[in-house]
């Protein structure tokens, strides 16, 4: 199982002289390099959510003169696959370098994408400030859509990891320094080659949005997992880690980790950037000769993603993204399953945390939680990022991650009524029941921005609406003027500087609330509600029928914008437990 810190033993390969069988092993075929071209990929209605290409690809980088980057899909990754960002080694050649190294073999295990950034025509590197402008090209368009960008051919998750080797890697930390919520983890070869003056900017480099209290934050206030790897020691390096130790918040006595140290974040700390059930780290390792063959670099290039991989983190702005350990699905127990619904493969993750079967065991039922992705998300990110498995576990419900269906270049859910995502929905229901103890008087469906969206399009359709007994989103408000259907509780979190204004004086939040307020049989207005409350980072306000219960809830989250943090899962459950439909039924209130 991943944990927020891997600790598995570096092996060295020990060649003993004389012996025949010892001899490197034999290099990988490095695979064919092809243009990524502008035209659409075919789409394979049942290849599901997998991408339109794989393969490894030669892209121009627009604005850099003709510098290209590579980029591997394995055959197997989806839309929205971890991404690994990676510099070509000195002295090495891209193609050869990515097989010889295991990058690739890795990428296909792992259903990777690699976006390797390498030297220009020459096959060398220049010096940093030499490469400055082709490097932060070549990153900041990673993500950009177009020609310039990921455009229909690939698409990388919300943050990536990242590794620098050399002088090109230093560069390459430079912009994770400079902007490290687009990164969930990264590791340094010989690239901490970083001057004081611009360790001591980034002080003063700050977002444009405030964290939750208001304050504004810096750049080197921002935690990034990193881990640091040199052949020699060196007062730059020294500078670097003290660096990241700061952002981290780390103790000041390491433990041993890989042949050298790691260092942690201290306990209660980094609230808000950090999961709570999470830690940071800064790994440090200096040895010599660290890569001084490539069974050696193989071996480090195959631990430093063991490193990468053990966190996840949404991006977002500043005061609304967080990183957390990353779990391994199948040890974990989450099932991956199909079905097709109208020609195409629909896929979806089923995770039965273990009070869960303790209580199949003794016959008795248990709530299932619905939590649908956003836009050029899947199933997959919704399940790292949310963390909802965690409230899983504790809680003891059975927590299902469908995906949307892919439109060639990225994913979303489609809301029209008349859509096969309703019919997709109603058929994953009946399976569902069918094949889990589900308690079908407590069934909850939320998600996600266009997760959220289509969460209330289920709750409109009212074919669909009675089997759910409570919605819980975030970020996405929706509205209709058919006031029909059952009381179905509503619940929707925004963020403060979300894609859309909070206040529920606009119309798309006020819309929203006006819907479900007249749905619910509530009293009063979007700007009447009656009550509010503040707790932490959380403004809520609520919306009571003639009884007297809280039937409409709408939360606005401090400092975060259009992302999701695990503290709302927590909300969304407690507002979920409120609720359970009685024997006729009807949605009725059993909390407290």
């Amino acid at each position: 199982m991943r944990k927020a810190v891997m600790s598995v033993l570096l092996a060295t390969a020990v060649l003993t002289p004389g012996i025949a069988h010892a001899g490197p092993p034999a290099q990988p075929e490095p695979p064919e390099v092809r243009t990524l071209e502008t035209t659409v990929p075919a789409y394979d209605p049942m290849r599901g959510i997998r991408m339109g290409v794989s393969g490894l690809f030669e892209r121009t980088v627009a604005g850099t003169g003709g510098r290209t980057a590579k980029i591997y899909a394995s055959k197997d990754a989806y839309l929205g696959s971890y991404i690994v960002v990676l510099n070509t080694p000195e002295g090495e050649e891209t193609v050869s370098w990515l097989a010889k190294s295991g990058w690739i073999e890795r990428a296909d295990k792992e259903k990777l994408v690699l976006y390797v950034l390498e030297p220009g025509a020459s096959g060398e590197w220049g010096t940093a400030a030499e490469e400055q402008s082709y490097i932060e090209t070549a990153y900041t368009n990673i993500g950009a859509n177009g020609v310039d960008g990921r455009g229909d051919w690939y698409q990388p998750s919300e943050s990536y990891y990242v590794v620098g080797y050399d002088t090109a890697g230093s560069v390459l930390q430079k912009l994770v320094m400079d902007d490290p919520i687009l990164v969930a983890a990264a590791a340094f070869v010989d690239a901490s080659d970083i001057d004081t003056q611009y360790l001591a900017s980034m002080n003063s480099n700050f977002y444009p949005t405030p964290d939750w209290n208001g304050d504004l934050v810096a750049s080197a206030d921002v935690p990034v997992p990193v881990w640091i790897i040199n052949s020699r020691q060196s007062q730059a390096s020294d500078d670097v880690i003290d660096y990241w130790k700061d952002a981290n918040q780390t103790s000041s006595k390491g433990t041993g980790f890989e042949g050298g140290k790691i260092f942690e974040q201290k306990p209660n700390m980094l609230y808000g950037y950090v999961a709570e059930t999470s830690r940071v780290a800064v790994g440090v390792l200096e040895k010599k000769n660290i890569r001084e063959n490539e069974p050696k670099e193989r071996q480090l290039d195959k631990k430093i993603y063991d490193f990468l991989s053990s966190y996840t983190r949404y991006g977002g702005n500043v005061g609304g993204n967080t990183i957390g350990s990353r779990q391994d699905l199948d040890e974990l127990g989450v099932t991956y399953q199909t079905m097709v619904v109208d020609g195409r493969l629909r896929e979806y993750l089923v995770y039965v945390p273990h009070k869960a079967k303790v209580a199949a065991a003794r016959g008795k039922d248990v709530p299932l939680v619905f939590s649908l992705h956003g836009s050029g998300m899947t199933m997959y990110m919704m399940f790292d990022y949310s963390r909802w498995w965690e409230v899983a576990d504790r809680e003891g419900f059975i927590l299902v991650h469908p995906t949307s269906t892919n439109n060639g270049r990225a994913t979303s859910w489609a809301t029209a009524p008349t859509s096969s995502d309703h019919t997709f929905f109603g058929l994953l229901l009946d399976e569902l029941k069918t094949n889990y103890n589900v308690d079908e008087s407590r069934v909850y469906i939320g998600g996600q921005s266009n997760g959220a969206a289509m969460s209330q399009a289920v709750g409109r359709n009212l074919a669909l609406s009675q089997n759910f007994t409570a919605v819980g989103a975030t970020s996405f408000p929706s509205t209709s003027t058919n006031y029909d259907g059952e009381t179905l509780p509503y619940y929707m979190a925004m963020g403060e500087f979300d894609f859309w204004p909070y206040q529920p004086s606009t119309p798309p939040v006020g819309g929203m609330i006006s819907y479900w307020i007249n749905r619910n049989d509530a009293l009063g207005t979007p700007t009447t509600a009656a009550s509010e409350e503040m707790s932490g980072r959380f403004v809520t306000s609520k919306w009571n029928n003639e009884d007297g219960v809280n039937v409409v809830r709408y939360t606005v989250t401090k400092g975060r914008g259009h992302s999701i943090i695990p503290e709302e899962m927590e909300l969304i459950w407690d507002w979920y437990e409120l609720w359970q439909k009685d024997a006729e039924g009807n949605n009725v209130y059993v909390g407290p």
